[in-house]
């Protein structure tokens, strides 16, 4: 069930270690927050994929899709804008991993950004 953050100004979730977030909780947003956080583990080897993909080793030096699904952390998924962020990773202190998907089933991920 979502929560009010006053801090964050946002709805939070957290789904054992997946943490949901969204700006205001529309009609369906519950069971959009806990189906995305049931399809998160599942997705998580594609995402380290298209990670590479994109070129996260240019930031971080060489690293295998299993280094990448270990070292990146607790993600917080805003289901209102699509995203998936990662501001814990243990690549390094500085930056922030964030990355865009398209659909309801956390698919069709886009727009890496690595921002520090």
């Amino acid at each position: 069930m979502f929560v009010y953050d006053e801090d964050e100004e946002l709805f939070i979730d957290d789904f054992d270690g997946i943490i949901v977030t969204c700006d205001e909780v529309s009609e369906g947003f519950e069971e959009l927050a806990a189906r995305i956080a049931e399809l998160y583990p599942q997705r998580l080897e594609d995402i380290a994929d298209f990670l590479i993909k994109e070129g996260i080793c240019d930031c971080f030096g060489e690293l295998t899709p299993d280094e990448i699904m270990d070292g990146l952390g607790v993600p917080r998924i805003d289901i209102g804008s699509q995203t998936v962020t990662y501001t814990e990773h243990s690549f390094d202190d500085v930056h922030i991993i964030s990355f865009e998907y398209d659909d309801r089933e956390l698919d069709g991920f886009m727009y890496l950004s690595i921002d520090g």
